[in-house]
């Protein structure tokens, strides 16, 4: 334990950093600390409920402290530990892409069963385009868990695409996708079965106003949608519309209220789609899919032919 009054032990470490986290308004502080030491230590949860009488080598000690004082800030653990779990892989995530959130793995579930009526459709391999790939964590997902899928991962920024390629590698997927920095679909004259993406949605007024681990150490170019929150995915909705290989499926996630206007917008590029917006574990809008049995109508185009083009966008999950 030490010499008394001194703070070394697995067990007097937690209960500080409890009070310490506490008294920031970290909700549930003593799950929080309990993670954070098992980082610095490299070890598991069960081994430190089992050893509160350890006693913590003093580097260790000051690396835990600079941890908490990190999280007291209200940066997200995620950052602070430099990676997450997604749809069952860990991914390595920093301050350049969103954290991946459990939301999104309806994402990858919608994409997934697309793939495979697809396959069964076509009786051949997929391409899939991943728009605002981010960290790389549907893309990853995607491709580990269809091999008969092979994706192009989109982003505009250089350091989202380094930690996309870095995820990729780690999980054995780099050979079947191709990461390409960019502008959503622009200037990719590839025709892809699967389009998806995680893209900005969130209302340009909204975002001084998330909660603060979000609002002042998330990317906000991966989370500014525009005015309404809908500009970019109206974008890549349109400029899928040329690049589809159908039969063909669309995924995009979006914000709750944005199912109705998003839906009439596929409705009217893709007359002959099926159109749905399915809700999260919250019962809230997230996910629209549309599955094209048919070539568009190209009429359909003129309903948004004149938005204005976004800054260079296209950044997404992380």
């Amino acid at each position: 334990m030490g010499d008394s009054g001194e703070v070394n032990s697995v067990g007097q470490l937690l209960a500080r950093a409890r009070r310490q986290l506490a008294r920031a308004g970290i909700p549930s502080p003593a799950d929080e600390a309990r993670l954070l030491l098992t980082e610095v230590l490299g070890v598991s949860l069960a081994w430190v409920l089992a050893h509160p009488e350890a006693v913590v080598p003093a580097d260790r000690r000051l690396l835990f402290q600079s941890y908490l004082d990190r999280r007291t800030a209200l940066e997200p653990v995620a950052y602070i530990v430099g990676h997450k779990e997604f749809y069952g892989l860990d991914l390595e995530v920093g301050p350049a892409v969103l954290i991946p959130r459990r939301e999104t793995e309806l994402l990858v579930e919608g994409a997934l069963a697309a793939a495979g009526r697809l396959i069964a459709a076509k009786g051949r391999d997929l391409l899939a385009a991943d728009l605002g790939t981010g960290s790389g964590a549907v893309a990853v997902a995607l491709a580990v868990h269809q091999p008969k899928l092979r994706l192009v991962a989109v982003d505009s920024s250089p350091d989202a695409l380094a930690l996309a390629r870095g995820n990729a590698a780690l999980h054995r997927v780099a050979d079947r996708i191709e990461f390409r920095l960019g502008n959503l679909l622009l200037g990719i004259d590839r025709r892809f079965d699967i389009v998806v993406g995680n893209l900005p949605y969130i209302p340009s007024a909204q975002i001084p106003h998330l909660m603060p681990d979000v609002s002042r150490y998330e990317p906000h170019d991966a989370l500014d949608g525009g005015p309404d929150g809908t500009t970019i995915i109206r974008l890549a909705l349109e400029q899928a519309s040329t690049r589809l290989e159908v039969p063909a499926s669309l995924l995009f996630e979006i914000g709750d209220g944005q199912g109705a206007a998003l839906a009439g917008l596929a409705r009217g590029l893709y007359p002959t789609a099926d159109v749905d917006v399915a809700r999260d574990y919250a019962g809230l809008e997230r996910i629209l899919s549309v599955h094209l049995w048919q070539e568009p109508a190209l009429q359909g185009l003129e309903s948004i032919s004149n938005l204005p083009s976004p800054p260079q966008r296209g950044r997404g999950l992380g």
